[in-house]
């Protein structure tokens, strides 16, 4: 299930899910792999809605510069879990 909510700040989901796309992407916090990282497409009714790095990375301009992703974990348990909730990057991107 997925949740849209203008009061969540980052993109929230299953811990095992969230844990391994923070793995995968490896935002650097020095900023150096901001220009390489992935775009991340979610499938929602058929449609595929892409997020670029510059909508799923936080960034601080410094100095020195310091990035970090908008991750989080949110374990809802059955039967209303789990749950997927796109906040604000989804909805600057989107909305």
């Amino acid at each position: 299930q997925v949740a849209v909510d203008t009061g969540t700040s980052e993109l929230a989901g299953p811990s095992a899910v969230m844990e391994e796309l923070q793995k995968r992407v490896n935002v650097k916090e020095d900023c150096s792999n901001l220009h390489e990282l992935p775009r991340l497409g979610f499938v929602l009714k058929g449609q595929i809605l892409n997020l670029d790095p510059v909508d799923y990375v936080d960034k601080e301009d410094g100095p020195p510069a310091s990035c970090s992703n908008a991750f989080m974990t949110l374990d809802v348990p059955p039967p209303n879990g789990p749950l997927f909730v796109f906040g604000d990057p989804f909805l600057r991107k989107f909305y």
